[in-house]
């Protein structure tokens, strides 16, 4: 606890007020130190009973860089406080500094950055009293991870990609056999309308051939040299998303581990979560010997090796609304998960206090 500038001036007053009770008598005690006297008793009571405030929030949706999401926290507490969310630099922040009366709800716009797992504070939470002369700070524990995926970009004209894509989707659509989750890129034809209306929700469900179980499996592994695992992770994360959205089995293999062949949207945000979060160096020998597609990433740009052939990867432009498809996904994501389970002085920039976590 500490005092204000506000005290100081009390104080001041105070004082003043003994020194003139000194020559006038008693009755100018009485009508300015007393009351002064008694406001700074007030105020420490106050400020000392506010006691540490409890932190409660959740994870923003991750998204890709560029996307917007809103961060909220839950303040505990009885007093008048100032609450600052610490930023990383991964991320920027509008509204992170907030003078409110707790218990509160803080609430505020981060637009993702670059790449990897942020860490969003613990705040800063400084109490006050309602005259403002005395101040407590704390730093409770509360952080949340804002965790922003690669950028995709533009892989459907490279010629490399679409003949492993084409040979990989050819299928016989005579020999059905089940049905399955519908994947972005599923043809309209395909989907079993009678399973769909059996589903809860707005999920479809396609059907599945003999021919497309059998053979449209992708295998991807990459690696990337020291300084380099932006670029293989936003290529790989680029190849399994359009492999996904044309129905395929996608499995990827990087420094940070490995995702199980898988369609879907959830094999599409696991895909994404792994490379959001892997660093440079190269997977596991099984893995990149057995892969269908090895990427690496060094200073001449990203490599493709398909079937003992060596690519060049020409990067485009990133697809229209693929970035934020997978947002909305995840924030629907979030809030089905979340369903079912049932300040003083002008704002700041916050502290960066994190940096982004990758395996190395």
């Amino acid at each position: 606890m500490r005092p204000t500038w506000r005290t100081v001036g009390v104080v001041g007053v105070a004082v003043g007020s003994i020194l003139m009770a000194s020559a006038s008598g008693a009755r100018a005690l009485n009508a300015l130190a007393a009351p002064a006297l008694i406001a700074l008793l007030v105020s420490v009571l106050q400020v000392y009973r506010a006691g540490r405030p409890e932190i409660d929030r959740e994870d923003p949706a991750p998204g890709h860089p560029g996307e917007s999401r809103t961060v909220a926290l839950t303040v505990d507490g009885g007093a008048l406080a100032r609450v600052t969310d610490a930023v990383p630099p991964g991320v920027a922040a509008e509204g992170n500094d907030r003078r409110v009366t707790l218990p509160a709800t803080v609430e505020y716009e981060i637009e993702l950055g670059a790449r990897g797992a942020w860490d969003l504070g613990p705040p800063r939470v400084v109490v006050t009293d309602v005259l403002g002369l005395f101040v407590r700070s704390f730093e409770p524990e509360g952080s949340a991870t804002a965790l922003v995926y690669p950028p995709l970009v533009d892989l459907r004209e490279d010629d490399a990609v679409a003949r492993l894509l084409g040979q990989e989707t050819a299928t016989d659509r005579q020999a059905f056999d089940t049905i399955r989750e519908y994947a972005p890129g599923d043809p309209l034809r395909d989907v079993h309308w009678k399973s769909s209306a059996k589903h809860s929700g707005d999920d479809l469900v396609v059907k599945q051939f003999v021919s497309e179980q059998r053979e449209s499996t992708l295998s991807i592994a990459a690696g990337a040299t020291t300084g380099h695992d932006d670029a293989m992770a936003s290529a790989a994360a680029s190849l399994a998303v359009l492999a996904l959205d044309r129905g395929l089995s996608v499995g990827v293999a990087c420094p940070a581990g490995e995702v199980s062949p898988g369609r879907g949207r959830a094999q599409r945000r696991r895909v994404l979560e792994l490379l959001a979060r892997t660093g440079s160096g190269q997977p596991a020998r099984p893995a990149r010997e057995g892969a269908d597609v090895v990427l690496t990433a060094d200073d001449e740009g990203v490599t493709a090796t398909i079937d003992g052939q060596d690519h060049r990867l020409s990067i485009g432009s990133t697809p229209p609304e693929s970035p934020a498809d997978d947002g909305e996904r995840a924030q629907a994501t979030a809030d089905r998960d979340k369903s079912d389970s049932d300040g003083i002085g002008d704002a700041a920039v916050g502290t960066p206090t994190a940096e982004r976590e990758v395996s190395r």
